[in-house]
């Protein structure tokens, strides 16, 4: 594919910030890439200068690889290219210092933090009605969003306020930082440090964002301070794709972008090279219900393809059969086709058990991505507590962990605990015979382990990180008789990768054990679609996950009212937005076909739920789809058809589908006033209270 003409004129505009709205499968990467190597070859920019940020390491990867068939390995390296986490986590390791953190600080996950968080609530009385995961997800919301101390006070408690700030205190005595850390305190650095600020402003003179959409307001505070000074700042992006508002992604960063930077040129990308016109059209159609919104009218130059199937199902069970049976028939028809190029997606992982049953019953083989953290596995969190132990003598979290599993016994531990108030547990334990109160058998456990941490400690500062991480996992499977080494082949071949690959570099940022731990958790997104060889099996996933991804053939499931939508957002017209921009993904996930499924009845959450169908298949233009079975019409023929009737208001009931004159279709979700008022939630305007003496509604007859 050669650049065409708007892609020509985005890359040749170098100076000033720039927005680029490039729709699916427009080919941005394409345009990202070409326009640094142009900047390099044909301007001569000092790659040096460059700082390009991604959302994932696969897309940092991708990135990396076609640059690099068109300048040189040296150019390449000089270039500042990654995730917003991982740039800016090597930048806190360098500077660290200043805000008072060593820099082989430790990055807590989730369960860490949970697990910070429990304690807190253990030692304090704080009146607070929240769980763990609750209290986390709200100091995320604070992070991410920089509110200063007075403000959480204001918008949350006063007793949330004092559990943020004690764990705040605890992560720093253990030198250790959580994910939402690395953006919140790159931004005190750039902020109370204007020495530093200035230090990197004259680094990173071209600065380029990718997904710019899922940049939340602590990023792109960062950006406006490092692009202040140059104003050269590049970012691409996709409102209609902007679904990440639950992570802390701000749609406002795309829309406002002019807002924020007076002096922006717009340019549009908007010739889709991925799917067949017809999936392009009902992409359009769809995401034209969407208010909030830059607008741009997507086109293809490829041929219509086939026109967009619905399958209305009695059951999940009917539904799962279904996708099972017509993948069979696909491959059947077609020795040469792959099961690699065919995806099943879903709004909830829940949604995947009796499509796999299915699938087994088929022998299809398959892969589900998403549903098994890997972080979570009982095995490989003891291993990487060893790690950080290892590298962070300070991490309350693993010392605790470690020395749960040597001994065994929750008092001592208390105790333990108790020791540390004015020590760190580590020092606490290497001094263990000092202390009577624990027995002879305990001190000798907590000696012999803690002598190993210490061995490693020191091996770990000459040896590379797959040597060392060997030794660990050696030593863990003579601790733990229930592990085998083959739980720890996927994480060292990981490591093994990871050290090859750093060993490539010339200027090696990292091939140690530290390294690659703050290369682990930084990334998160552990090799899911990181092998581009991957086996060739249909690929389960959540919608989410298949942003950035492409199959010959899609089947988006469960498309039902409460389900996709989702329930939590059907009061909610902006969530409504985002649901709606969550199908748009997944349809344009599609490059041949596109199958829409949902079901009259489903077991979900416990119960068995009685539904229709969703108002995302509802708004698709007749032209566009196919009905592959006479269980269901689709809305937009209903009044074609004349199977909408005036009716009066004493048949108006909970759940029927209406249509009203001015705001279109909808369904009645209540029934107020002796059933005077129906509460109607209509596709295009949301929720409307209508009198129903005044207004006339037309139900659909079934």
């Amino acid at each position: 594919m050669s650049l065409n003409r708007d892609q020509e004129n985005i890359i040749k505009n170098i100076n000033g910030p720039i927005l680029v709205i490039a729709g699916a499968g427009s080919g941005k990467t394409r345009v990202i890439t070409y326009r640094i190597a142009h900047m390099i070859k044909e301007i001569g920019i000092d790659p040096s200068k460059i700082l390009a940020l991604t959302f994932t390491k696969k897309a940092a990867r991708e990135m990396k690889e076609r640059i690099s068939k068109m300048i040189s390995i040296d150019e390449l390296e000089k270039i500042t290219l990654g995730t917003f986490h991982s740039t800016f986590s090597r930048i806190l390791r360098k500077e660290s210092h200043w805000l008072g953190y060593n820099p082989n600080y430790t990055i807590y996950d989730q369960q860490d933090s949970e697990n910070v968080i429990k304690k807190i609530l253990k030692d304090i009385n704080v009146d607070i009605n929240k769980t763990p995961r609750e209290i986390i997800r709200e100091i995320s919301e604070c992070k991410n969003n920089l509110y200063s101390k007075s403000l959480i006070k204001k918008k949350k408690s006063d007793s949330f306020a004092k559990i943020y700030e004690i764990y705040t205190k605890r992560c720093f005595q253990s030198n250790a930082l959580d994910f939402d850390d690395i953006l919140l305190y790159t931004n005190h650095l750039f902020l109370n440090f204007p020495n530093i600020l200035k230090k990197y402003q004259e680094k990173f003179q071209y600065i380029l964002i990718d997904e710019y959409q899922d940049t939340n307001f602590a990023q792109n505070v960062i950006i406006k301070n490092l692009s202040s000074k140059n104003k050269n700042v590049f970012v691409v992006g996709d409102d209609a794709q902007s679904i990440y508002a639950f992570r802390g992604a701000n749609i406002k960063n795309i829309l406002n972008f002019h807002v924020d930077y007076s002096e922006a040129k717009i340019f549009r990308l908007e010739q889709n090279y991925r799917s067949t016109n017809h999936i392009v059209q009902a992409s359009n159609n769809i995401i034209s219900f969407n208010k909030n919104q830059i607008t741009k009218k997507i086109w293809t130059k490829n041929e219509n393809g086939e026109i967009i199937k619905i399958y209305s199902a009695l059951s999940d069970k009917d539904e799962a059969e279904y996708i099972a049976n017509y993948i069979f028939s696909v491959i059947k028809k077609n020795k040469s086709f792959q099961y690699k190029n065919i995806a099943i997606l879903y709004r909830t992982n829940k949604q995947s058990y009796i499509i796999e049953y299915y699938l087994k019953k088929k022998n299809i083989p398959y892969k589900i991505y998403g549903s098994i953290s890997f972080f979570k596995r009982k095995e490989i969190r003891h291993l990487l507590y060893y790690f950080r132990v290892i590298i962070n003598p300070n991490d309350e979290e693993s010392i605790l962990y470690i020395t749960n599993k040597i001994i065994k016994n929750k008092n001592t531990v208390k105790q333990l605990i108790k020791l540390s108030n004015k020590k760190n547990i580590y020092d606490v334990i290497k001094k263990i015979d000092n202390y009577e109160i624990f027995t002879k058998k305990t001190k000798e456990k907590l000696k012999k382990n803690f002598l190993e941490i210490e061995k490693f400690r020191i091996k770990s500062k000459i040896l590379d990180a797959y040597t060392i991480a060997k030794h660990i996992v050696y030593f863990l499977l003579e601790l733990e008789k229930n592990y085998h080494y083959t739980d720890f082949q996927y994480i060292l071949r990981n490591i093994f990768y990871y050290t090859e690959e750093q060993k490539k570099l010339k200027k090696s940022e990292d091939n140690s054990l530290s390294g690659f731990v703050q290369y682990l958790y930084v990334e998160k997104d552990i090799d899911e679609f990181n092998n581009e060889n991957y086996e060739d099996k249909v690929s389960l996933m959540t919608v989410h996950l298949s942003k950035g991804l492409e199959f010959s053939i899609v089947f988006i499931t469960g498309l039902e009212e409460n389900l996709f939508p989702s329930r939590s957002s059907i009061s909610y017209q902006y969530k409504i937005e985002e649901e709606r921009r969550l199908f748009y993904v997944a349809l344009t996930r599609a490059q041949k076909i596109a199958i829409l499924t949902y079901t009259k009845y489903r077991f979900l959450w416990g119960k068995k739920t009685k539904n229709i169908p969703s108002r995302f298949i509802n708004e698709l233009h007749k032209k566009f789809i196919h009905i592959e079975n006479e269980k269901v019409k689709h809305i937009s023929t209903l009044l074609e058809n004349k199977k909408f009737l005036p009716e009066n208001s004493g048949v108006i009931k909970k759940g029927i589908i209406v249509f009203h004159k001015n705001f279109g279709i909808g369904t009645v979700i209540k029934l107020e006033n002796f059933n005077k008022i129906a509460i109607v939630n209509f596709m295009k305007v949301g929720k409307k209270r209508i009198l129903l003496q005044l207004n006339k509604l037309i139900i659909y007859r079934k």
